[in-house]
């Protein structure tokens, strides 16, 4: 009694009453006609169940730009480079995780891709329970929940972060990427073959598994879609592999070209580790996995890498040799990315996003974002009275960096006097 009438005024609480002078009466029901039974078709285990209807009906240019500056308000919220960067590495990382288990050799539900559907408890997206969770700590999903999901899906929403995460992270750069975005996505309960589907460090062979084989994308595609390694780092607790793939973590936080530059441009040796072989330089926090440094020299798979990428006194091994040979479309990539100006990858990485986020996908289930959505659901207003247990609300929930939320009891709680 009191946990369900905490914060309640008394005095707009009632007893039961014998009887309601104008209380309606509910109509006679019709009996229902009976019910024909049809046998069931059994489901193989290894075909997921359709997806559950989920919510997307409607989303404009204006839903679209403020999920875009609600993540820049969050971002700049952290004021650690590190922090920033798993922040923005993380979002991009949801979305490609869920569409990297797209396989168009599978049969039916069971081909997956950008469906708003994780094992969050598998090995693969450790750390990714940091920006997706249900217990009110992550930012990305508090604005969700708060603001989209009325009228938006999981697997939607998921790729418009991504999407304003590089738009935001390369907006200081002469020309910013604005990647292009269609909704329509629908979202699955469930996906058990998804984790499997994910590729391990190994080398190229996990590299060609995934988005060659199975997701039907070329050699270009997989050497841009590697390029957003330059946002966050690599967690020794989460994979066994700690540093950043660029210098430092102040550049962990900016969307460019620099992960071709560091690794075409720095002496990389191999560095054995409990969870396997990864790649550093000098004598600084960063790493290259030999999926990444495979794409542009010729290393074997595994941990038994013995080659240098270049020469210096660190190294007394061999130098490696170029993909030239072995992979010659990836070798040409990342020569095409690896010059002075931003533009050729940002063309690839739009073409290569845009495949892999709708692959799968019935085109005409996707639509182009509308002007505006008049007759459609929009996200529900904050509460007009600026009570104080409406303000913690806020802030227990993460969303007072969201603009929805952030003139909330702006006069009465000094939790957001912030925004004042």
């Amino acid at each position: 009694e009191k946990a369900t009438e905490a914060g309640i005024d008394p005095d707009t609480l009632h007893e039961l009453t014998d009887e309601c002078e104008v209380s309606p009466t509910r109509p006679p029901q019709p009996t229902p006609p009976p019910v024909t039974v049809e046998p069931t078709v059994s489901v193989s285990p290894s075909i997921s169940p359709v997806p559950t209807p989920t919510p997307t009906q409607c989303v404009s240019k204006v839903h679209y730009d403020d999920i875009r500056d609600n993540i820049d308000r969050i971002a700049r919220a952290i004021n650690n480079n590190e922090a920033k960067g798993h922040f923005f590495g993380g979002i991009v990382r949801l979305a490609a995780h869920d569409f990297m288990d797209f396989d168009r050799n599978a049969q039916g539900e069971a081909r997956l891709g950008s469906d708003g559907c994780l094992d969050f408890t598998h090995q693969a997206n450790a750390g990714l329970p940091d920006i997706w969770c249900d217990d009110g700590s992550c930012p990305l999903t508090n604005l969700y929940n708060g603001a989209y999901a009325s009228f938006m899906s999981k697997a939607d929403f998921w790729v418009a972060s991504a999407n304003a995460v590089v738009e935001v992270t390369s907006s200081d750069l002469r020309q910013p990427l604005v990647l292009p975005f269609k909704w329509g996505r629908k979202d699955r309960d469930t996906c058990p073959e998804s984790s499997a589907r994910l590729p391990e460090p190994h080398g190229c062979s996990e590299v060609e598994k995934t988005f060659i084989t199975r997701m039907g994308l070329t050699w270009t595609d997989a050497v841009a879609l590697m390029g957003a390694h330059t946002l966050g780092k690599g967690h020794e607790e989460f994979s066994g592999h700690e540093g950043t793939w660029v210098r430092d973590a102040e550049q962990s936080t900016v969307f460019n070209r620099q992960y071709f530059r560091e690794t075409t441009r720095r002496a990389w040796r191999p560095r054995r580790t409990p969870a396997g072989t990864n790649w550093i330089w000098g004598n600084r926090n960063v790493l290259m996995l030999n999926t990444d440094i495979c794409l542009r020299f010729d290393i074997p798979e595994g941990n038994d890498q013995t080659c240098c990428t270049q020469n210096d006194n660190r190294c007394d091994g061999p130098r490696c040799a170029s993909s030239a040979i072995v992979r010659p479309e990836a070798f040409e990539a990342f020569e095409r990315f690896d010059v002075d100006e931003n533009e050729p990858f940002f063309e690839a990485f739009a073409i290569a996003w845009e495949k892999a986020t709708e692959a799968g996908i019935d085109p005409d289930t996707l639509h182009e974002l509308k002007d505006t959505c008049d007759d459609e659901p929009t996200p529900s207003p904050p509460p007009n009275e600026c009570m104080d247990r409406d303000c913690t609300w806020v802030v227990d929930n993460g969303l007072c960096n969201v603009r929805q939320y952030r003139d909330l009891c702006r006069s009465s709680c000094g939790s957001c006097s912030v925004f004042v």
